[in-house]
């Protein structure tokens, strides 16, 4: 693929800092690529070393060769789909800077509701488990903002779970969290059991993930399938989770708004006698259902 012709034939060369960010964001915006003016300044930021603040006050300073190279490859990656957290390897989750990569999904603003719900709940010497973990960014801001709390972070590909424990190892939770490579809730012996269970499950029905658009499909299909009608991976989670959870305790999990009706139906099937509420997100659409054992 010719890179001029990618960039709108636009010349990099003895390009300042302004100028850059500028024919990024034609770029980006030719690629119909929503939020351009942010997306161009992320990549520059990273491309250069930049800091927000020294970004701005750097729009005048010519950048070298070897700099305007990587800024134009990271604007090419970008044009071409790949997402913009993938490409700088972070992303930012309740105040949290998290690392990512194609292993997992990037954490989205919609699945903070299940952390807000968790902290509203959680009491001291709490055992939590958070299931399909990913790159651990629940488990993490839980805990981040909890006291004298046990979290077990399961997820089922060996890959996340290195991501995860980067992140551990970053905000210091290795001894707060402990990482299983389990599918759902599968390893954990009869007897044992949690005050909290927390996911964010793939969810999304297969004719809809079909159709979604190509960025999308660079995050990992086991983190977003949901399988024929969206509730596969809901169903096992709901089976399993009522034998683990303490009197008293909940499960939330996140859900596909269009899918939230069936889910508190197979819940309210599978979790008799717990009371079942839907939480919506702050677009006002269904997000987290929540199962209370009374």
């Amino acid at each position: 693929m010719n890179s001029k012709l990618n960039l709108k034939n636009q010349e990099f060369n003895q390009d300042t800092v302004r100028s850059l960010w500028l024919k990024g964001i034609d770029s980006l915006r030719g690629c119909s690529i929503s939020d351009s003016e942010l997306e161009s300044e992320l990549l520059l930021r990273a491309a250069l070393g930049f800091s927000k603040s020294d970004f701005f006050s750097s729009l005048r300073n010519i950048v070298p060769e070897n700099e305007r190279l990587l800024v134009e490859q990271l604007i090419q990656r970008r044009m071409a789909g790949e997402p913009t957290s993938y490409i700088l390897g972070c992303k930012e989750f309740y105040g949290i800077e998290f690392c990512v990569s194609k292993e997992v999904l990037i954490p989205r603003p919609e699945t903070e509701l299940i952390v807000d719900l968790s902290l509203n709940k959680i009491k001291d010497n709490f055992l939590i488990a958070d299931i399909g973990t990913g790159s651990g960014c629940i488990a993490v801001s839980i805990a981040a903002h909890s006291r004298d709390i046990k979290i077990i972070a399961v997820d089922k590909s060996i890959d996340a779970l290195r991501v995860a424990r980067k992140n551990l190892i970053r905000h210091g939770m290795i001894e707060t969290i402990d990482l299983v490579n389990a599918d759902l809730l599968t390893s954990f012996r009869p007897g044992l059991k949690f005050d909290l269970i927390v996911s964010n499950p793939p969810y999304i029905p297969l004719n809809i993930y079909r159709r979604l658009p190509q960025e999308i499909k660079y995050e990992p299909d086991i983190a977003l399938n949901g399988g024929l009608d969206g509730l596969e991976i809901i169903r096992c989670l709901v089976w399993q989770a009522n034998e683990l959870l303490s009197d008293g305790g909940s499960l939330l999990f996140e859900v596909f708004s269009e899918c939230s009706r069936e889910a508190v139906n197979l819940t309210s099937e599978l979790m008799p006698g717990t009371k079942i509420t839907v939480h919506n997100d702050l677009l006002g659409l269904p997000r987290v259902i929540e199962a209370a054992k009374l």
